[in-house]
Parts: structure tokens; C-alpha cells; sequence
């Protein structure tokens, strides 16, 4: 049994190994013991029954790295868990075998995003960009609703609020499934978190502003200058032009299918090919088979059997060209659902030619309809003041 002494640092640093282990135990804090090892090691440790069973040692610390007063401060605390009929051991198992948000991530990427997400790579590489350097190696919960709202306020102040509010709503389907498939306990943190509030953007070219894009693309090759301007004629994603490939695409019925596996709203879509269009993909088709390796896609990379990749750096030399930098690649498709609009055509044929599921992501050309409003003004000003 082992000695009952109150600890004190003089008493204990007087504390000398013997050829055997030996503990003293504090007679302050109950079942508080430290034990010292032939080697020279001395180690606090609490040891009592857990749970009706035979006594354990728990580990607290090391002599040199903790004062008697910490020592005795977790000790009360064990003493606490156990008489709540806890098991410390037990705890602290689980805790080293708890995952990191990576690890959790590494989870859902490949039994869940890989299988049932639209282009799982592009939100991996956002959440490599903004998430993992900040909270991947973090515990699960150590991840509280404040540091994600810290991470959220702090994304949406230096990469904008839409981008903010993607990355939480991505960390939120990752907590979601750790929690279904008893990965994580907890609430998940991103609950309850208010998002930025975003304003549906409405920015298309002028006029003014087509004559000086259709310049620009002149200093283009001929592959970015298509590009841009099937993007421009058909009002179709980025990604599913780039992506675009001659067996998706019947050039007598006008027409451009993109199946349900790369279109954003889970449905195929048909995009309808205005005679521009036609023109400039009829002229790429010739030009492609003439080729001594003819590619299946109408915008092929320099590597065999791939794609064009993202032309942002096309983008900003045309976007130098027109001395005009707020524009994004996106506001080509907007165009010419805008132009649409001021023609008169009917919201249901412009979210039909967008490919769109809701007319609610069409209202936002509603306002660009004015000719009634037009007419409507004309009328009034007349009436305040009839001819005589």
C-alpha cells in the first residue's frame, strides 16, 4: 500500500529511485498518487476502481511537466468523471481515435462525393484552398460553431461572401454525413450559422461593350476565340462548353445535348444552336476531322484526348483589350438571356433556353422587359398634358 504524504514540490523532489517502482499517495486529493520508476521517472497518476472493476492507474502527467496543484486539479477531475460513472481510459481512447476534419473528408469524398455529387474535384480543391490549411487537422470536436463562423467571416471578407457561403455549405454536407454514418457525435457546428446574404448579379454586356469583345477576340487563337463565342451565342455553363464533344452535338436539328451527368440541375439538356453558332461549329468540325489526330471534343487541350482546361488567362487579356474588368465569363451566358429580354421574349422560352428548372432563376431578367413599361410612361405623359 502506498504511503499517504502531502505533496509538496521539497517533498517530492526528495523522492529517489529504488531497484523496484514505488508510489506515495497524496493525502490531500483522494486515490492521487505519483510513482517513481528505477529509471529516475517520476509520474502522477490516479488510481482507484472504475465502474465496479478492478483498480486502474490512469496517467495524468509527468513530474516534470505538471505543478502538485494541476496534478491535483485533473485528479479531481477524473475522481469527477468516475463518480459520474465514467471511464477516463476509455475517454481518452476515444479521443486519440477520433478523426481530424480530414480525415472525415477523406470519408465522404470517396463514399459519398465521388458517388452522388456534380464535379466532386472542383469543391475538393476549394476546401484545399480555404478549409484544410485552417481546421484539417483539427479534431472533430474541436471544430465548435466559432471557428467556423471565424472561418466563414473571415473567407467572406477576403474571397467575397458567395464564395464564403459555398465553402460552409460544403462543410455543413461534411458534418451531415459524418454524423449519418456515426462518424460524429455531436451538433453539427455549421448549424444555425447565418450566411452572407448574396444579390443575384445582373451585369451583361452593352452594345457598346459586344463591339469591343468581338475586337478583343481578333487578338485571340482561333480555339479561345470559338470558345467565347459559343459561350456568347448559346448562353451555356463554362464547364459544359469546355467540356463540349461532337457525338453530344446534331448539327441538322440545331441542337446540343448534355446529359444529366454533367449538367448542374441533374436533367438533360438541350441546347438549342442559333445560326452563329452553327457557323463557327461547322467550321471547327471540318477543321478537326482534316486534322492528323481528329479529337472527340470540339475544344481539344494540347494534351491527347483532353479537353481545354479553364481560360482565365484568355479571359483577362480580352477583358485588357476592352479596358473593361468587371466582367466575368459567366456574364457572356447573361448576355444573351438579357438581350433576350429587352426583345421581349417571354420568361418561360428564356429559362428554357438557360436550361433552367425554377423560374425563380429567371426573374432576375424580368426587369430588362420594359417595352410595356415603356408604353405605359408614354401614355401618362401624355394624359398630364392633352393636346388642345
Amino acid at each position: 500500500m502506498a504511503v499517504k504524504v502531502n505533496f509538496t514540490k521539497k517533498g517530492l523532489d526528495e523522492l529517489f529511485p529504488l531497484e523496484k517502482r514505488y508510489s506515495v499517495c497524496d493525502s490531500k486529493v483522494n486515490s492521487l498518487h505519483l510513482t517513481v520508476y528505477p529509471t529516475g521517472v517520476k509520474t502522477y497518476l490516479l488510481y482507484r476502481r472504475v465502474k465496479g472493476g478492478n483498480p486502474e492507474r490512469i496517467k495524468i502527467g509527468r513530474y516534470d511537466d505538471l505543478s502538485v496543484e494541476q496534478a491535483r486539479k485533473q485528479a479531481v477531475k477524473l475522481n469527477s468523471i468516475i463518480a459520474l460513472n465514467g471511464n477516463p481510459s476509455l475517454e481518452r481512447k476515444e479521443e486519440r481515435a477520433e478523426l481530424t476534419f480530414y480525415e472525415l473528408y477523406d470519408l465522404y469524398y470517396n463514399q459519398h462525393a465521388l458517388l452522388h455529387t456534380k464535379r466532386p474535384n472542383d469543391n475538393k480543391k476549394m476546401l484545399e484552398f480555404h478549409v484544410f490549411p485552417k481546421i484539417g487537422n483539427y479534431k472533430l470536436s474541436d471544430i465548435t460553431k466559432k471557428v467556423i463562423k471565424k472561418l466563414h467571416v473571415d473567407m467572406g471578407a477576403s474571397s467575397g461572401t458567395g464564395g464564403a457561403n459555398r465553402v460552409i455549405s460544403n462543410v455543413s454536407a461534411i458534418f451531415n454525413f459524418g454524423i449519418k454514418n456515426e462518424h460524429f457525435k455531436l451538433v453539427n457546428p455549421c448549424y444555425g450559422l447565418t450566411k452572407f446574404k448574396e444579390f443575384s448579379r445582373d451585369r451583361f454586356l452593352s452594345r457598346a461593350e459586344l463591339k469591343l469583345f468581338i475586337s478583343a477576340l481578333e487578338g485571340e487563337s482561333d480555339l479561345f476565340r470559338d470558345y467565347f463565342l459559343i459561350l456568347l451565342y448559346t448562353a451555356a455553363r463554362k464547364t459544359n462548353v469546355l467540356a463540349m464533344q461532337w457525338a453530344d452535338i446534331d448539327l441538322d436539328l440545331k441542337r446540343w445535348r448534355i446529359s444529366e451527368a454533367y449538367s448542374k440541375n441533374n436533367d438533360v439538356n438541350i441546347v438549342h444552336l442559333s445560326d452563329e453558332a452553327l457557323s463557327i461549329l461547322k467550321t471547327r468540325k471540318q477543321t478537326n476531322y482534316a486534322a492528323p489526330l481528329p479529337s472527340r471534343y470540339v475544344f481539344p487541350s494540347e494534351i491527347v484526348d483532353c479537353h481545354l482546361k479553364d481560360p482565365k488567362k484568355s479571359f483577362q487579356r480580352i477583358k485588357d483589350a476592352m479596358k473593361v474588368q468587371d466582367i466575368r465569363i459567366h456574364d457572356l451566358r447573361r448576355t444573351l438571356a438579357s438581350y433576350m429580354a429587352i426583345s421581349g421574349v417571354g420568361l418561360p422560352i428564356i429559362g428554357k433556353a438557360l436550361n433552367h428548372k425554377s423560374q425563380d432563376s429567371t426573374a432576375i431578367y424580368a426587369r430588362l422587359d420594359n417595352s410595356s413599361v415603356l408604353d405605359a410612361v408614354n401614355i401618362a405623359a401624355k394624359a398630364m398634358f392633352p393636346s388642345s
